[in-house]
Formats: structure tokens, C-alpha cells, sequence
């Protein structure tokens, strides 16, 4: 009994800190994405601020699909192991639950990959030089709260990303865009003369 008890105590353990150990991963992730896309205000190269948005992204993704990896780890303890001897009918609701999380996961890593293609493909189009140009009537802005200087404009091509808005744009008005067709990042608005 009291070998028994020593076993659960010390498997306990080893679940708590596997359990730190998550959280730690998952908070320095947070810490390093942010800080990647909070310095993105600091910049006034384009490139530059495609790099650090890729990599800030990244490190963002990788702490969904930790915290992700965090509940499919421990939902695979209590159903496969069952250490509370929780009853079956709370097991199988588990395993539900496992399910949800795994196609979560799967659905995450797929959205990040092509992301991260498109970013790739961004900077690589923006490098060779590679973009459209085109005279488009803006219909929404969206501006983000002080730090952020990223504006997102609805025009007829769809939503663009602004990252440095040189001057005012307005709704209603056309412009002509200059842009990356993989991801609709703009490189430079012009007014257009009426």
C-alpha cells in the first residue's frame, strides 16, 4: 500500500512538472512572438517588417499548437492511463474532447503552413520585384489601436494589409496600389489626380 502510494505520489510529480514545463514553453513562445511583432512599429523598412512578421507569426502559431500539444498530452494521460481512476463514462467524454482538440490542432498546423508559404512567397516577389499595380476604390479602412501602425484596406481586390500609411487614406476614394499578389501587401498608395 505504501509502495503503492510512493508510485502515485512520485507519478504525480512527474505530471506537475511536465505540466511547468508546458507553461514555461508556452510563455516564452508569447514572449518572443510579441516582441518580434511589437517591434515591428519601430521599423521603416518594408522588408524588414515582412521578416519580423514572419517571425513573430511563427512563434505565435508554435504557442497554439503547444497549448494544443499541452491538452492532447494530458487527455491522452486520463484516457489511455486513467491515473484518478476517473469512471468510463467521464474517460469517454475525455476522449471526445481529445478528438475536438487533435482536429484543432491538425486544422492550426495546416492554416500555419500556407501562411508561412504565403509570407515566404511575399518576401521573395518583393524582393525579385515581382508585384501589380492597380487603380482600386477603397470601400472599408481598418486602423489599428496607437502602437500599431498596420492598416487593413477593403477595396474590389479583396482585404490589402497596409504596414506604413504615409499619408491619410479615405473611403470612397481611389488610389493606386502598388502590391504583393500573394498575400495583398501593399508596397506604396498613390493619389490619384482627379
Amino acid at each position: 500500500m505504501r509502495k503503492s502510494f510512493k508510485l502515485n505520489k512520485e507519478q504525480n510529480e512527474k505530471r506537475l512538472r511536465s505540466i511547468f514545463r508546458f507553461l514555461i514553453i508556452i510563455i516564452v513562445l508569447v514572449i518572443i512572438g510579441s516582441t518580434f511583432i511589437a517591434s515591428n512599429r519601430f521599423v521603416t523598412d518594408l522588408y524588414t517588417a515582412f521578416i519580423l512578421d514572419f517571425i513573430g507569426t511563427s512563434f505565435l502559431f508554435a504557442t497554439a499548437l503547444t497549448f494544443c500539444l499541452f491538452f492532447l498530452y494530458f487527455i491522452f494521460v486520463i484516457t489511455i492511463f486513467n491515473p484518478q481512476r476517473i469512471k468510463k463514462s467521464s474517460v469517454i467524454k475525455f476522449a471526445f474532447g481529445g478528438i475536438i482538440t487533435l482536429i484543432i490542432t491538425i486544422f492550426l498546423l495546416i492554416f500555419g503552413v500556407t501562411e508561412a508559404e504565403k509570407s515566404i512567397q511575399t518576401m521573395k516577389d518583393y524582393t525579385n520585384g515581382e508585384w501589380e499595380v492597380k487603380d482600386l476604390l477603397v470601400t472599408d479602412i481598418k486602423r489599428g489601436s496607437y502602437p500599431s501602425r498596420i492598416v487593413l484596406i477593403e477595396t474590389g481586390e479583396g482585404q490589402m494589409t497596409l504596414f506604413f500609411e504615409d499619408f491619410l487614406i479615405y473611403t470612397g476614394q481611389k488610389y493606386r496600389f502598388t502590391y504583393l499578389n500573394a498575400t495583398n501587401t501593399i508596397i506604396k498608395v498613390e493619389k490619384i489626380a482627379d
